[in-house]
């Protein structure tokens, strides 16, 4: 089915570049002796979303302290993708999503910054349901550039690791690029000060989120 861009709406968001949202299955299947059909299949099937945007145009997300008791994770964000089509109504993601990466991309110095979130939420069906709570763990990532963590919309505690990035490439121009690079724990994320455009500057960050579901007994 085709889906016309200029129409769809993504909110919770502005200046959305790009959206896309995939299901990943999880099945796991119980296999016996002599059959080829499953004793049994255990589903956590999990609806995921990836959304590019403009720098600026994400929201601000906490992801620390991780989790310390059975509290649900607070890193997530809200969203309602509504696609616009040439014939029927095309049906798409919509609720909260736990943050499970974030990135942020201006590998140009006279272009523009992105920002990437990445999210998933359980799906509730017949045979399988959703976790009670889920816990949040360390979030740890790496950022380089010309530019400093928060205008690459990103707060970190205090650099664990930090070395060398590079390549260039000969011919003409023959151009290329060297920085430093940090590895850390990041606490926060879309941070207002995003750059959007700066000449003369570039930067890259990626964040890896982790949470964890959890299933209690009622």
């Amino acid at each position: 089915m085709v889906i016309i861009g200029a129409g769809t709406v993504v909110t919770g968001f502005t200046g959305v570049v790009s959206v896309s949202w995939n299901i990943n299955p999880n099945l796991q299947r119980l296999w016996e002796l002599g059959s080829w059909t499953p004793y049994d299949t255990i589903k956590q099937a999990t609806q995921e979303v990836n959304i590019t945007v403009y720098a600026g145009g994400g929201p601000r997300i906490q992801i620390y302290p991780p989790s310390s008791d059975c509290t649900d994770s607070s890193a997530k964000f809200e969203c309602t993708i509504i696609p616009a089509s040439c014939s029927s109504t095309v049906e798409a993601p919509s609720g909260n999503f736990y943050l499970t990466s974030y990135s942020y991309s201006k590998s140009d110095v006279r272009g523009y910054g992105q920002q990437t979130y990445a999210g998933m939420q359980w799906i509730s069906q017949t045979g399988f349901s959703t976790p009670s709570v889920v816990l949040l763990g360390i979030s740890e990532g790496q950022y380089s550039g010309d530019l400093t963590p928060e205008q690459m919309g990103i707060q970190v505690l205090s650099p664990e690791a930090e070395g060398f990035s590079g390549s260039v490439s000969a011919g003409f121009p023959g151009l290329g690029t060297a920085d430093r690079a940090y590895f850390s724990i990041f606490t926060e994320v879309g941070t207002p000060g995003a750059i959007l455009k700066l000449d003369g500057y570039i930067g890259n960050a990626s964040v890896s989120v982790q949470h964890s579901p959890l299933w209690i007994p009622v």
